[in-house]
């Protein structure tokens, strides 16, 4: 072979090599699966919920076999989240703040830009960002109504209406079934089902998978009564008003979702069978999340946890080990977009807001903190809202008459329970992001007018500055009125009123005997403080004492009184009246004695009678109920409820008689202790027990505390 012939031949070697190499890039392309559901909370996922009869296998696949990703949406609606999800971008830029109306048209979407990249495109199932007329981006398009009945419906395949037989969420996967049995090219497809959007109408077989079933109530099931958006609870359809209504929802809607989570596994075993799954991005998500129960609340459009946290779950063995993790950065419904972008290999020059989510994985890239936003629309009661939230705290601001704010402290207070805007601790705090959202919306040029609609903050209460106090005072010669009272006022707000026992209105005393002086302090904003001090005489009795602190607020506590030094006889004048030298059959409270002795030299000492429902759990050595105390204390009120009841796993337990620490206890039906621990009942989540462990049978709880002791009954059958 001449040296010309042999360069040619390498020529067209090296030509082959290249256009080989070109085609395994191009074949090397993942496809692209979206599994998008409407409405869907995130908690219907059973690593977020907590009844354990709920199970999600098919789509816990796909982040067991990927990542799970801790991710918000930025609005809370139906259009602009599948906006923001398409585009990449905040909908002050797409112009979806609502569902009233369409984002424009002209918008760069990923299914556009794919398209362009040579990939098959395809939807199946709900759009909701424009007619149904067929996209010149999608190579399939199978369109489904924005409502659907689900039995009895139709869509559009293309241009013309297809008749469904059967339900809606079973066409749609029978449909993206055929589609991925038959593409051959790197293919982006949609799977836009209708479920488990209202009405809640599960597949026959389906209609009766929960409804033997009892629902846990969230955390967070009470109503806001005060501090909270007056618009709140103005739509009798978002109020879920009793458990039987909670309960009867949450059967359907589970059951709706159910189809969907038996679905996601026939689509993952087709890629599978096809030889694709490994090939394949496969992001399963939701447009928005969903109220349901929490505060007494159904659906979306509240900046609240439920509608904001999305489920997102992806899987690509490329990026993947099996069982990441993503939360170290707040991933964001905007982030989708880039993501596949970076994954399909196409340069992000779209100036998308969202960023890959891959990059937070090869640590280089972590949010802090993120805007939400929504537009009121038309006639809605509710108003426009702009949310500034970190890992910290998160401040909504609503565009009302009236100044309406929330701020809550996501560490403390997860659910979201308690609006702080009027808390003097955090006055600070709440300035600062005041600041930080203003800052925020610059900064994504979210600058657009807001009008304000006609709503307020609700039953407002504030939290002022406590007041504190220091007091120093002296004794008195005995029978000289030489004593002194300085009381210092370290906190609260001024002007102050004070009123003494002795009718006097002065901070501080000064020339008084010996005795109990009481003194009450009451600021501008109406808060009280008590002071008591006792004024001794110099040279007086030294008095010390012994006490039994009384039993569940009985009257079996005693105080023994020891005196000594100076003259005999003395004399003893107690606060409850009582003049003898020691007091017996007192219940709890405080208690102060004056001894004066025989040449009327003073001495005061004050007592604390405890009540034994005070004690630490731990150190209470009942080990057995009393029943005529259960006979005496036993109450019906339907404040004080136990679910389940008949029990079998657990059994949670809420009352409104009770606040603050208090002892829980468990007895089986013999008075035999079982159980003991503290629980707070300050907030509104239920105090729940594990009964695993416990035979069927017949139980007691009781609940004690300074104030109250509750004993409920209840019985398990396993």
């Amino acid at each position: 072979m001449t040296k010309k012939l042999l360069k040619v031949f390498f020529l067209f070697v090296l030509l082959l090599s290249f256009n080989n190499l070109i085609a395994q890039t191009s074949n090397s392309r993942p496809n692209i699966l979206i599994i998008l559901t409407d409405d869907m909370s995130y908690k219907m996922l059973d690593d977020y919920n907590q009844d354990t009869f709920i199970h999600t296998p098919n789509i816990n696949r796909i982040g067991n076999e990927g990542a799970k990703v801790k991710c918000y949406s930025t609005n809370s609606l139906c259009v602009p989240g599948r906006a923001s999800l398409l585009t990449g971008n905040y909908g002050h830029k797409t112009g979806a703040l609502n569902n009233s109306g369409y984002p424009s048209q002209s918008l760069i979407t990923i299914p556009k830009i794919l398209h362009a990249e040579g990939y098959y495109t395809a939807l199946c199932g709900k759009w909701m960002l424009g007619t149904s007329y067929p996209k010149p981006e999608f190579d399939y398009w199978l369109w489904t109504n924005n409502s659907t009945s689900y039995y009895n419906d139709s869509a559009k395949y293309f241009n013309s209406v297809v008749n469904v037989n059967g339900h809606m969420t079973d066409f749609l996967t029978d449909s993206a079934l055929q589609l991925i049995g038959r593409i051959d090219t790197p293919f982006f497809l949609m799977l836009n089902y209708n479920a488990p959007h209202y009405p809640f109408i599960p597949q026959s077989g389906f209609d009766s998978l929960y409804q033997s079933s009892t629902f846990s109530l969230p955390p967070n099931w009470n109503s806001y009564n005060i501090n909270y958006p007056s618009f709140l609870y103005s739509q009798f359809s978002n109020i879920i008003y009793n458990e039987l209504a909670y309960q009867n929802s949450m059967r359907d809607y589970y059951e709706l979702m159910h189809g969907v989570e038996e679905a996601t596994g026939k689509i993952l075993d087709s890629l599978q069978a096809n030889g694709l799954l490994d090939n394949t991005l496969v992001i399963f998500t939701t447009d928005n999340s969903y109220l349901m129960g929490e505060h007494h609340l159904r659906g979306k459009s509240i900046p609240y946890e439920e509608c904001m946290r999305l489920p997102l779950f992806i899987r690509y063995p490329l990026w993947y080990q099996p069982g990441t993790l993503i939360d170290s950065s707040l991933t964001l419904n905007i982030d989708i977009a880039p993501t596949i972008l970076e994954a399909a290999g196409v340069i992000d020059t779209f100036n998308m807001d969202g960023t890959s989510i891959h990059l937070v994985t090869a640590n280089q890239f972590k949010r802090l903190n993120f805007l939400y936003e929504q537009n009121s629309e038309i006639g809605d009661s509710s108003s426009s809202v702009r949310t500034f939230r970190d890992n910290y705290f998160q401040y909504n601001r609503y565009y009302c008459s009236d100044t309406t704010e929330e701020l809550f402290d996501l560490l403390v207070d997860p659910y979201q329970k308690k609006n702080l805007v009027h808390h003097y601790y955090y006055q600070d705090t709440l300035h600062a992001y005041r600041i930080k959202l203003d800052s925020i919306r610059l900064v994504l040029l979210d600058t657009g007018l807001l009008v304000s609609t006609n709503c307020y903050l609700l039953n407002p209460i504030y939290t002022y500055v406590p007041i504190l106090t220091s007091v120093i005072h002296t004794s008195a010669n005995c029978g000289a009125a030489n004593g002194f009272i300085d009381v210092s006022i370290l906190s609260g707000t001024p002007p102050y009123n004070f009123t003494w026992n002795t009718s006097a209105t002065t901070e501080d005393l000064s020339n008084v005997f010996a005795g109990v002086y009481h003194l009450t302090i009451t600021d501008v904003n109406g808060l009280i403080a008590l002071v008591n001090v006792f004024i001794n005489n110099i040279n007086g009795p030294t008095l010390s004492e012994y006490h039994v602190n009384s039993t569940y607020n009985n009257f079996d506590g005693s105080i023994n009184l020891m005196v000594n030094g100076t003259t005999q006889p003395y004399t003893y004048l107690w606060s409850n009246g009582a003049t003898t030298q020691d007091i017996h059959g007192i219940t709890n409270g405080e208690y102060d004695v004056t001894v004066t002795d025989n040449n009327g030299c003073i001495s005061v000492l004050g007592v604390t009678i405890n009540s034994i429902d005070m004690l630490d759990a731990n150190n209470d050595t009942t080990s057995y109920i009393n029943t005529a105390l259960y006979i005496n204390n036993s109450f019906t009120e339907n404040d004080i409820v136990l679910y389940p009841n008949p029990a079998k796993n657990k059994i949670s337990l809420m009352t409104s008689l009770i606040v603050g620490e208090s002892v829980v206890e468990l007895y089986n039906c013999f008075g035999i202790k079982l159980n003991c621990f503290k629980y707070d009942f300050s907030y509104d989540s239920p105090c729940v027990f594990n009964l695993n462990e416990f035979a069927s049978g017949f139980y007691f709880i009781r609940i004690i505390n300074k104030n109250k002791n509750i004993i409920k009954a209840f019985s398990i059958i396993k």
